[in-house]
């Protein structure tokens, strides 16, 4: 009935807003590689070394860029303004720009953010961080095919700035596995909670070559990823969860493992580093994993679970990434779809009624919690939501078929259903974004077509028995009547 549960499109984080603190970010962030460095030489101007190129920077730049580093922790606005001065003192200054781009983006003024980042690249088109940054307000935008074009300048094998930069190759290999869910999702159309008790949908190889090679496109980018940054627990996060959707259950399993050793090892290495005095408690809290950056490896975990029908074992790892993060949308799903697969509607009714107040526009959740009021056989609430889904939302048709199911099976108004079932099939939302639920649409109607012409030939053969009965006692009397 149910089919697999497959992780929901979220926004790709692709690049750190984090202000270098004592120099200018010349490539993507806290983990930027290339980061230029400012140094003293002689006379009234300095030098900035970024990545292996030189420039003289005036000093007076140079100050202002300091003192804007100093005013992006507590005061970004003026921060920004600062780095617009640095930038007019030198009119090459690159680096001045790329920071206005990021506070920018950190205060969610895309539109100056690009602007900011695009002057960058013409001053220093090889610096990969503002096309990192770019491609990550493309994600947002749900613009993916434009921000794939921006990672591509960067790891592109053959021309790329930085074929092996670890941040651009880890939010490629994201965006192309979110494409491959996509496409997915539009294969299966969501309209319950969606992964299967038994597993076995989940065995064997992907059919849908589309979306296998994306999946294989992703695979091979967050490894290049993980070649330059062997300890970035997210490679492991997404790489698992690559696997799994590949079907790769066993590797997917092993992945998962390496991350909760990766986690332990590199916050000891860090702790050391702490106890020896060579970081500071700050340095540690900003590098160090946290439990809740395993919660996701805890819910793919789960998933690999299901796909091998150990629904319990599933469970417990979605509580699991619950508990290391009570935010994580994602696990509260997953553990609200098993309640509502083992027919604890009441468990699975509050746990959307959290999410949703986590996320009120949850579309998926509300939905959902449609389906959990239906098993309360709360059905005028669920008609409700249904209808308000398709009233907001036009273009989720899974509420519409929600919406029928509810008619054929319980309010059993069959014909009614029947026709809704046809302005399904012909409705051009749901063909485009769900086609194989208007495929069961269409199912759906041969049925019903099947079943009303199976009862008329059981009443018209009735009606046949009954008229043969009379028949033969009408000559049962009449050789009665004979006899007397």
């Amino acid at each position: 009935m149910f089919n697999r549960f497959m992780r929901r499109l979220a926004p790709v984080a692709l690049a750190s807003l984090a202000i270098c603190a004592t120099t200018a970010c010349g490539s993507s962030g806290s983990s930027a590689s290339g980061a230029a460095s400012v140094k003293s030489p002689t006379g009234a101007s300095k030098t900035v070394d970024a990545d292996g190129k030189r420039a003289v920077v005036k000093e007076s730049a140079i100050a202002l860029f300091e003192q804007a580093v100093k005013q992006a922790k507590t005061n970004p606005q003026a921060a920004i303004d600062t780095f617009k001065k640095a930038a007019k003192e030198e009119s090459n200054f690159a680096e001045a720009w790329y920071n206005v781009g990021l506070l920018e983006q950190k205060l969610g003024n895309n539109k100056d953010a690009k602007e900011a980042y695009n002057k960058a690249i013409d001053m220093r088109p090889d610096m990969s961080g503002p096309y990192i940054n770019i491609a990550k307000m493309l994600v947002d935008e749900g613009n993916y095919d434009e921000a794939e074009k921006y990672l591509l300048i960067v790891v592109d094998e053959n021309k790329g700035i930085e074929p092996y930069n670890p941040e651009a190759n880890l939010n490629l290999g994201m965006l192309y596995r979110h494409k491959g869910e996509d496409i997915l999702e539009k294969e299966r159309g969501g309209t319950e909670p969606k992964f299967s008790m038994e597993g076995s949908e989940t065995k064997g190889e992907i059919k849908n070559k589309d979306a296998y090679a994306m999946f294989a496109k992703s695979v091979a980018h967050v490894r290049r990823a993980l070649a330059g940054d062997s300890n970035n627990i997210y490679c492991y996060e997404n790489l698992s969860a690559i696997y799994y959707l590949m079907n790769s259950l066993e590797v997917a399993r092993l992945v998962c493992e390496q991350a909760i050793i990766k986690y332990s090892e590199y916050n000891d290495i860090l702790k050391k580093q702490l106890e020896a005095g060579k970081i500071t408690q700050d340095e540690y809290d900003e590098k160090a994993y946290v439990p809740k950056d395993l919660s996701a490896i805890y819910n793919t975990s789960g998933l690999i679970y299901l796909a091998e029908g150990e629904v319990s074992m599933g469970n417990a790892e979605f509580k699991k990434a619950v508990e290391a993060d009570p935010t994580n949308i994602q696990a509260m799903l997953n553990v609200a779809g098993i309640a509502v697969n083992v027919q604890d509607y009441p468990l699975a009714y509050d746990l959307y009624n959290k999410i949703l107040t986590l996320e009120p526009n949850n579309t998926e959740a509300y939905l959902s919690k449609g389906v959990a009021a239906r098993g309360l056989n709360n059905l005028d609430e669920a008609e409700k939501i249904y209808r308000d889904i398709i009233k907001n939302h036009p273009d989720y048709p899974q509420a519409q078929f929600n919406l029928i199911v509810l008619y054929q099976e319980y309010y059993l108004k069959i014909d009614e259903a029947r026709q809704m079932w046809v302005d399904f099939t012909n409705d051009a939302n749901a063909n485009k974004l769900i086609p194989g639920r208007v495929a069961e649409a269409k199912e759906r109607i041969k049925q019903i077509d099947d079943l009303k012409e199976a009862q008329r030939k059981a009443e018209a053969q009735q009606a046949e028995m009954m008229r043969k009965m009379e028949e033969l006692e009408r000559l049962e009397k009449e050789m009665e009547a004979q006899q007397e």
